[in-house]
């Protein structure tokens, strides 16, 4: 018995070790089902797969196409050489992006949709006497190319971003960047575009851009003060400017606009009247709501995405709460989440996601996958919008967006100029049409440019025109 247990006990560390090997191949196991399973896509298009450039040669890689079946990206053998060409140039450069120098935008999202087929073994060993190579499928999105090109003629040569979305779809209609680049000299310029940081040329700023949302989040802090009081009771002497917490808070051009009511303080952007509301709402409240809206929240999408920020502690002075419920202060947005803020709005208070791309149908016009709009649910009740929807009404036939007093449509706007570190204020619109049953919700900036209703809302009304008004 003693030299049992003298070798049981010189076995416990072998034991040990055996133990410690099973645990080990086990999770080693788990790891390699994982990325087989969960992580296949993404090792197939890793630039440091040996075996990505054989696929690549095998098949010409599928186009991608706007809505009405415009080749936007496309693919040609010259010299043997496979290529990939942008018939638009710099139009769609941030949101289609590019091959050929590293992968963005939907070319990167839908790569290996591009570069698969459904060409059976058969097929394959006939064209291989050929030399006829299979084509990928082709990617079909949500975007209008009309409807870019116009959003493009209208940015001209100012910094900005446009981001039109279908409401009760999700479908993204349009998404313009500028500066813009051609992708099809992508590798000449690349090093150039790098450099010159203060352009910030290769930067999608509809979706990665970082802006103080200025005045359009006033419908955030007009449906927080509305969850817990009645817009009827609500009355304010605005002066031009007052003081809150030491911080002087002005209208712009310190215009006095009187007596004024809620929807009279929305549609007329008095910053007083909000800087005063602000001192009634539950800063707590005000968190979670925006929150609800999409900040400090990842966006899904097919592209990279900035969270907007709204980065106020649990306990703020008078002062920051003063800027914080105007937009300024340490708040910040993208121009994608202010257009699906106002797409919520449009639906009556729900989210439905937005997408880029809807289907993907391969060469014999099957459809491989199609994209279903998904309701994300809830985010604010219906009498709130109701509420919110009368005053941006009022706002495009009286206030800061009246140049869109239009009688063959209604619209629900905000405009928005934010004050910023880099000099002139940006210039926001946010809006939608028709109210009675919405078809386009817009969200554009316009950088160091002054204010909204003076450089915002004609870009605005451009697009609305062009998209709404039957020809």
């Amino acid at each position: 018995m003693n030299l049992r247990k003298r070798l049981e006990e010189r076995n416990k560390p072998l034991k040990r070790i055996r133990t410690l090997i099973v645990i080990m191949f086990f999770i080693l196991g788990l790891n390699i089902i994982y990325y087989v399973v969960f992580q296949s896509d993404n090792l197939v298009v890793n630039d440091y797969n040996p075996r990505l450039k054989a696929i690549e040669s095998s098949v010409i890689r599928g186009d991608i196409v706007d809505r009405n079946g415009h080749i936007l990206a496309t693919s040609k053998i010259q010299d043997h050489q496979q290529m990939r060409m942008y018939p638009y140039e710099s139009l769609f450069s941030h949101v289609i992006g590019y091959m050929g120098y590293g992968k963005t935008g939907i070319e990167a999202y839908s790569y290996l949709d591009l570069i698969r087929t459904k060409e059976n073994l058969w097929d394959k060993f006939m064209k291989g006497f050929t030399n006829d190579l299979p084509i990928g499928h082709t990617v079909v999105t949500t975007l209008d190319l009309e409807l870019q090109q116009l959003g493009r003629t209208l940015l001209g040569n100012n910094k900005g971003a446009i981001v039109a979305i279908e409401p009760n779809t999700g479908r993204i209609l349009a998404m313009i960047s500028t500066p813009d680049f051609d992708p099809n000299m992508i590798s000449n310029n690349y090093s150039t575009y790098l450099k010159d940081e203060a352009s910030a040329t290769l930067l999608n700023r509809g979706t990665q851009g970082l802006y103080p949302p200025g005045s359009t989040f006033k419908i955030l802090t007009a449906l927080a003060y509305l969850q817990n009081r009645e817009a009827d009771n609500f009355i304010y002497e605005c002066l031009g400017k007052d003081t809150f917490g030491g911080k002087t808070i002005h209208c712009y051009n310190s215009a006095v606009h009187g007596e004024v009511t809620l929807e009279e303080a929305f549609s007329l952007s008095c910053n007083t009247s909000f800087a005063h509301i602000g001192e009634q709402l539950d800063i707590d409240q005000l968190h979670r709501l925006v929150e609800m809206f999409g900040y400090n929240q990842k966006i899904e999408l097919e592209l990279e995405t900035s969270n907007s920020r709204y980065g106020i502690k649990d306990h703020m002075s008078a002062s920051e709460r003063a800027e914080t419920v105007i937009g300024q202060g340490k708040t910040l947005v993208t121009p994608l989440s202010n257009a699906i803020m106002v797409s919520i709005l449009a639906n009556d208070g729900h989210l439905i996601r937005p997408y880029l791309v809807s289907q993907v149908v391969a060469t014999d016009e099957s459809i491989v996958r199609e994209h279903k709009s998904v309701d994300a649910g809830r985010v604010i009740s219906k009498e709130h919008v109701d509420l919110i929807e009368s005053f941006m009404k009022k706002t495009s036939e009286e206030g800061t967006a009246k140049q869109l007093n239009n009688s063959q449509y209604t619209v629900a706007s905000k405009t928005g100029s934010a004050e910023n570190a880099t000099g002139v204020a940006h210039a926001w619109y946010v809006g939608y049409a028709p109210i009675e049953e919405p078809k386009i919700a817009l969200a554009i900036v316009i950088e160091n440019v002054g204010t909204g209703s003076t450089h915002a809302v004609p870009i605005a009304k451009a697009l609305l025109e062009a998209y709404l008004i039957e020809k």
